[in-house]
């Protein structure tokens, strides 16, 4: 596979195993379609499927994902520790190894049409995708979330791109669009105070602390009794993860409260690990060119 694409959809469900199991062999079974991990999330009430393949086992796959989750899911009830709009919140088709961005752009655009007019569903485009500015930054489509959604998609500045300008309360809208990879963490704190998450979110969510494209979310997860960070990133190459955990514990520190633990939510690429690694090791003049693993995928190809 010389150009890869891969999707990235987030549905709205992360409680039900049951039904998050059944669906990914369901995409298993698709010729063509490989799946690349399922990340659950029960605090946000979200899962994250990865998926890449053919261009037809994509789109296969895809609509059998938003078939399955739109039978399953009813927004109406739905509660979660993160911004979403429906059923299917988000579809992001991801360029990866050879594939120009163009590329996934086209494959994504054909896919929302289709998508609108199959489930009738509100689709906005959004990243490289996006053809209005302003919705190039998906926190911007989110504002107002799935609740205040029904008024805002009257407003003809959200109309949608694809499929009926009427909100379904049961499936909620959805966004499809192409971008480069990104990074999704939580970072856990020592202390339940959901304050201190808030604090930290909106500080550093200001345009002055130079964190561009990165996303902070303030949660609580019950089981643990510890409030956290849902964090995304945009550009890791720009905003290094290691970067923002340290912004994040000296935010932390007027609560008296520190980091427990990260956990990476869904699949992450090697070198934004890497460079966190050499910078808590304090490693000078070492590229992702210097790993064994790269070293032999240099010299014998994807067959080593």
């Amino acid at each position: 596979m010389s150009q890869i694409i891969s999707v990235v959809p987030n549905v709205c469900e992360g409680r039900d195993e049951a039904f998050i199991q059944s669906l990914r062999e369901k995409l298993e079974a698709v010729p063509g379609l490989v799946v690349l991990d399922v990340s659950m999330d029960q605090v946000r009430n979200r899962t994250i499927y990865s998926f890449t393949g053919r261009k037809d086992a994509i789109f296969q796959g895809g609509y059998l994902l938003y078939q399955d989750a739109l039978e399953h899911i009813d927004m109406r009830q739905h509660e979660g520790e993160y911004p979403r709009i429906g059923a299917v919140d988000v579809f992001p088709f991801v360029a990866l190894r050879n594939a120009p961005i163009a590329n996934a752009v086209a494959w994504s655009v054909e896919f929302a049409e289709a998508v609108a007019a199959r489930f009738q569903l509100p689709v906005y485009l959004f990243a490289e995708s996006a053809r209005k500015p302003m919705r190039r930054d998906i926190e911007n489509i989110r504002e107002g979330e799935y609740e205040g959604f029904a008024a805002k998609i009257g407003d003809p500045v959200w109309k949608p791109d694809f499929g009926p300008d009427v909100f379904p309360p049961d499936k909620g809208a959805t966004i499809i669009g192409a971008r480069m990879p990104i990074v999704n963490f939580k970072a856990y704190f020592t202390t339940p105070d959901e304050e201190a998450a808030q604090w930290v979110a909106a500080v550093l969510s200001n345009p002055a602390t130079g964190m561009p494209g990165v996303h902070f979310y303030p949660a609580l997860d019950r089981n643990r009794n510890v409030a956290l960070l849902n964090i995304t990133v945009g550009n890791y190459t720009e905003t290094p993860l290691y970067r923002i955990l340290e912004g994040v514990k000296t935010e932390l520190r007027r609560f008296g409260s520190g980091v427990s633990r990260v956990e990476m939510v869904g699949l992450v690429p090697q070198s934004a690990l890497l460079d966190s690694a050499l910078h808590y090791l304090q490693v000078m003049g070492f590229t992702l060119e210097d790993t064994v693993e790269q070293r032999l995928d240099s010299i014998l190809g994807d067959g080593a």
